[in-house]
């Protein structure tokens, strides 16, 4: 019981604290926070999807044996460390996208004006906000592991990945030399160790 709570309360907090996220920052920038790229769109969806799939499968035993349950993983100690990192990651998301300031967007467009984020985490890894997600994704699928849930996070974490690719060729086009120094600097998704 404790875990259909826990999935739904950290679902809804975790939509809450985004788009609480979007209202804050467009209500001082007077900017439109998300672009309407497809691929925006499909990270969206695909992502919204996990959020379905996975409490369904919490909710159903009928609907959870029906998407290829993962017998092996399926171990209370496994779904409540799916929870676990799913709260952490819930926490980090708040955290960096926070030290984005002003610059938070939800996809790139032209139209957005930012500046180059590169203290706090920041200055060691340029995406930990879609790491965070990433690691989100994990969480889920630890909750309930099944195929039709693992080829969903396959798809969103592809999406958000081809969405780190456009915004950092966004942010070279806009910023230039001091982008490409920073990407010298900071890793992609991890710290760079040498």
């Amino acid at each position: 019981m404790v875990e259909k709570i826990l999935i739904v309360a950290l679902t809804v907090l975790f939509l809450g604290l985004f788009y609480t996220r979007n209202l804050l920052v467009q209500r001082r920038t007077g900017q439109p926070i998300r672009s309407r790229t497809r691929l925006v769109v499909t990270s969206i969806v695909l992502s919204n999807a996990c959020f379905v799939i996975t409490i369904l499968s919490v909710y159903s035993q009928w609907w959870y044996h029906y998407m290829g349950t993962i017998e092996f993983l399926g171990h209370p100690f496994v779904a409540y460390s799916g929870l676990a990192l799913f709260a952490a990651s819930i926490v980090g998301v708040w955290i960096v996208s926070a030290q984005l300031k002003d610059s938070w967007r939800v996809g790139v467009s032209d139209n957005h004006k930012t500046e180059l984020i590169q203290d706090g985490i920041y200055a060691y890894c340029r995406n930990p906000y879609f790491l965070s997600y990433y690691l989100m994704f994990f969480g889920l699928f630890l909750v309930r592991p099944s195929l039709v849930l693992f080829v969903l996070i396959l798809a969103a974490i592809a999406s958000f990945h081809r969405m780190v690719l456009a915004e950092e060729a966004h942010l070279h086009k806009k910023h230039g030399k001091a982008y490409a120094a920073y990407k010298k600097k900071a890793g992609r998704y991890l710290p760079r160790m040498w």
